[in-house]
């Protein structure tokens, strides 16, 4: 029985292989992939793109909704495609859900301008939410990215998902998510010690 449901919608073939090595690395080994794409990728449990409506921008939040309902994990865990991650990031989460079935944890991450050797390399930007006394904190919705980050599937399914409203715009959406996620009791914390590396990628 998979303990964890990582999920990633994605739209670009070329970000979901670095993810895929990650996860292959992982020390933690109950978990599924689930991607939501307009194409099948090998290696995960694959959910075809929902379809956009009249009015739409894009799709990105029917995509979550479609793999949370899909998941068989107690403890979601959303990882974004481009991503580089250690191969103790699942570990981590599923300490800290044991610890606390009430915690959202959040990683941090920096982007770079290049794979080499599955590994991001020259950093192009530093994560603002990096600090240099702390490396577990507790942090704010507002502060909260979906990048690497866990989510109890109970807290997910109590709030109904994710808003699919927020197609219409660019962004926002888990933010809206994390403040009715908040109402019934759960905290977010972000924990410095699960760092990722993001590929630069431009905006689309």
């Amino acid at each position: 029985m998979e303990k964890i449901t990582v999920v990633t919608p994605s739209i670009r073939k070329d970000g979901l292989d670095i993810v895929h090595k990650s996860l292959s690395r992982q020390t933690f080994k109950e978990w599924e992939w689930i991607v939501v794409s307009p194409f099948e990728y090998m290696g995960a449990r694959w959910v075809k793109e929902p379809r956009k409506l009249h009015g739409d921008y894009y799709n990105l939040n029917k995509a979550w909704n479609a793999a949370f309902k899909r998941a068989k994990g107690e403890l979601i865990v959303s990882i974004v495609d481009k991503l580089w991650f250690p191969p103790d990031i699942l570990d981590d989460l599923w300490a800290h859900y044991m610890l606390d079935p009430m915690a959202c944890i959040g990683g941090v991450g920096n982007k770079y301008e290049e794979n080499k050797n599955d590994k991001p390399e020259v950093m192009v930007w530093k994560d603002p939410r990096i600090r240099e006394f702390e490396s577990f904190y507790k942090a704010s919705p507002l502060d909260f990215e979906l990048c690497i980050a866990s989510l109890p599937k109970k807290a997910l399914y109590d709030v109904g998902g994710v808003d699919e409203f927020f197609d219409r715009y660019a962004a926002m959406s888990e933010k809206e998510l994390c403040y009715r996620i908040k109402q019934l009791g759960y905290e977010f914390y972000i924990d410095q010690t699960i760092e990722y590396r993001a590929i630069k990628h431009p905006r689309l």
